[in-house]
């Protein structure tokens, strides 16, 4: 029995420290200094904790399609804001992200900035002090 209670007790232990270990600050993954503007067809959102993410696929200049992973906040973070995935976000529609990229180099990003298909703006991240000013900048 008390070996059994160690057991249990020690994967709670193990569960709790790979959970901690596996969060980490958003600067440590996506680089605030390297912008990237993809313009593509958002195929999908998962709009859960604990970070909202956008599938894009993004056309380059020669015609390859790159499917581009954009997380961003909480979904409590945006409906504080009045964002709801389902209200803004429609798979089909072609939307513009302005993003951190990611420091590996993966097609990965953290959004600072949307351009909705009918043209509204909506800036996400404030925290980085190099926001891009146009949404055409890359």
């Amino acid at each position: 029995m008390r070996y059994a209670c160690a057991l249990i007790l020690g994967g709670f232990v193990w569960m709790a420290s790979a959970e901690v270990h596996a969060h980490h600050a958003v600067q440590a993954a996506f680089d605030q200094d390297d912008h990237a503007t993809l313009t593509g067809v958002l195929t999908k959102v998962l709009w859960i904790n604990p970070h909202v993410r956008w599938f894009m696929d993004v056309k380059d200049a020669g015609g390859k399609v790159t499917t581009w992973t954009i997380s961003g906040a909480g979904p409590g973070g945006f409906r504080d804001i009045g964002i709801s995935g389902r209200d803004v976000f429609r798979a089909g529609e072609t939307y513009t992200a302005i993003v951190a990229k990611a420091r590996d180099g993966s097609p990965n990003g953290y959004v600072l900035t949307f351009v909705l298909p009918d043209g509204r703006k909506i800036d996400l991240w404030h925290q980085y002090k190099s926001e891009p000013t146009t949404a055409g900048a890359q």
